[in-house]
C-alpha cells in the first residue's frame, strides 16, 4: 500500500499544500521547529484519525483557522478527516463513516520514534496502549471491545467510589458481568496474537545484533482469565482504592535480554533497538496478517544508533517510508536505487528539492 497524495488545511503549523508521493522512499528534511515531524502526524491523523503527539486533538487545529481538514488518497481510496472546535467527521470513498472501527485500516501505518524508546523503559500503561493498538490495527473487533471495555471500566469505577460512600453493592453484579465478557475478549485476542509478536521482535532485535531477545506478559489474571471469583477476592480492596485492580487494563509486558529484564541490563543503545524492534515487528505482523505493507513513518528515529545499526535498520526498511529527519541519510546506496522524493521543509512551508 502507497499513500499518494495528500491535501491539508489548517493544519499545525503546516502551509496549506498538496503533496504527492512516490512508493519507495519520501525524506522531509528540515531543521528541528520547521514543521516535518508535522507533516508525519497528519499522515497518521488522516489513516489512524488520532495523533501520535497530541493529547488534545482541537490543538491540531493552526492557530487562527477555524477547522483542519485532511484528504488523501492511496491505490484507489480516498478519506477524509475533518476537525473544528464543535466536531469530527471521517469520510471514506465519500460516505461518512461513524465508528472508529471502520475507518481504522484503510490506510495501515507504523509510526517509529525517538520517542519509542519509552515503551520498553517507561510506565506499563505505555506498553498497554501499544500492544492495544497493534492488535487493533488488525483485528476491528478488537477494537470494538477495547473500547466498550474502558466505557465499562469507567462506569465501574465510578459505582466503586460510591460503594465506599454508602456501601450499596447491588450495582456491582451487573458490571462484574459485562467487565469479565469484554475483558476475556481481550484476552483471547491477546493470547492469539502474541506468539507471532513475540518471534518477529526476537528475529528482529537479532538482525540488530540483540540476541535472546524475549517478551513475558505480566498478567492480573491467572491465565489471562477474569471470572467472578478473581473479582470476588479483589473486592474488598476494590471498594477501599475506588478503582478496579484487576484485568486486562492492569497488565504490563516485560522484556527481557537473555532471560534478564531490558531495562535492569541493557544499555541505551540496545534499549533503542528492541524499541525499533518493536515496530518494525508490528509493520510486519500487519503484512502477514492483510498482505499488504503498511507506510513507515520515521520520526528521527536513527538518530541515536551507531552507524553499523543505521546501516542495518536502513536495509530492513520496506514499504513506502516517509523519513523525516534534520539531513539526509549517509548511506545513499540504501535509497538510490530506488524511487524517492526529496521535501524541504522550512517554518511549515514544503517544496520538492530533489527526485529521482
Amino acid at each position: 500500500m502507497a499513500l499518494r497524495e495528500i491535501d491539508y488545511q489548517g493544519f499545525r503549523n503546516l502551509v496549506n499544500a498538496r503533496l504527492e508521493f512516490v512508493e519507495d522512499f519520501n525524506f522531509i528534511i528540515g531543521e528541528n521547529g520547521s514543521g516535518k515531524t508535522n507533516l508525519l502526524e497528519a499522515i497518521c491523523y488522516v489513516s489512524l484519525a488520532s495523533s501520535f503527539r497530541a493529547q488534545e486533538e482541537r490543538s491540531l487545529i493552526h492557530f487562527g483557522d477555524q477547522f483542519l481538514k485532511i484528504d488523501a488518497k492511496a491505490n484507489g481510496k480516498k478519506a477524509v478527516i475533518y476537525l473544528d472546535r464543535d466536531k469530527k467527521r471521517l469520510m471514506l470513498q465519500g460516505n461518512e463513516i461513524h465508528r472508529l472501527s471502520d475507518f481504522i485500516g484503510w490506510l495501515d501505518v507504523t509510526i517509529l520514534s525517538i520517542e519509542d524508546i519509552w515503551i520498553v523503559r517507561g510506565a506499563p500503561v505505555k506498553r498497554r496502549y501499544y500492544l492495544d493498538w497493534v492488535i487493533s490495527k488488525i483485528s476491528p473487533t478488537y477494537l470494538s471491545n477495547l473500547i466498550e471495555y474502558r466505557k465499562i471500566l469507567r462506569q465501574r469505577n465510578k459505582v466503586l467510589q460510591l460503594v465506599n460512600d454508602n456501601g450499596d453493592t447491588s450495582l456491582l453484579d451487573l458490571f462484574d458481568e459485562q467487565l469479565i465478557n469484554y475483558g476475556n475478549e481481550i484476552y483471547q485476542e491477546r493470547m492469539t496474537n502474541l506468539p507471532e509478536f513475540k518471534k518477529s521482535i526476537a528475529a528482529l532485535s537479532a538482525e540488530l545484533g540483540l540476541n535472546k531477545v524475549d517478551i513475558d506478559y505480566q498478567s492480573s489474571c491467572p491465565d489471562m482469565r477474569l471470572n467472578s471469583n478473581i473479582l470476588e477476592e479483589v473486592r474488598q480492596k476494590e471498594i477501599a482504592f475506588g478503582q478496579t485492580v484487576v484485568g486486562p487494563h492492569r497488565d504490563d509486558l516485560l522484556f527481557l535480554i537473555d532471560r534478564r529484564p531490558l531495562r535492569c541490563y541493557a544499555s541505551e543503545g540496545e534499549e533503542r533497538a528492541v524499541a525499533i524492534a518493536l515496530k518494525l515487528a508490528e509493520a510486519e505482523i500487519l503484512y502477514n496478517k492483510k498482505g499488504i505493507r503498511p507506510i513507515l513513518l520515521l520520526d528521527e528515529v536513527s538518530a541515536e544508533l551507531d552507524q553499523n545499526r543505521k546501516v542495518v535498520f536502513l536495509n530492513l526498511l520496506k514499504g513506502q517510508i516517509f523519513y523525516a529527519s534534520t539531513q539526509m541519510p549517509e548511506c545513499a546506496w540504501v535509497y538510490k536505487q530506488k524511487k524517492y522524493n526529496i521535501f524541504k521543509v522550512k517554518r511549515g512551508g514544503i517544496e520538492v528539492s530533489g527526485a529521482n
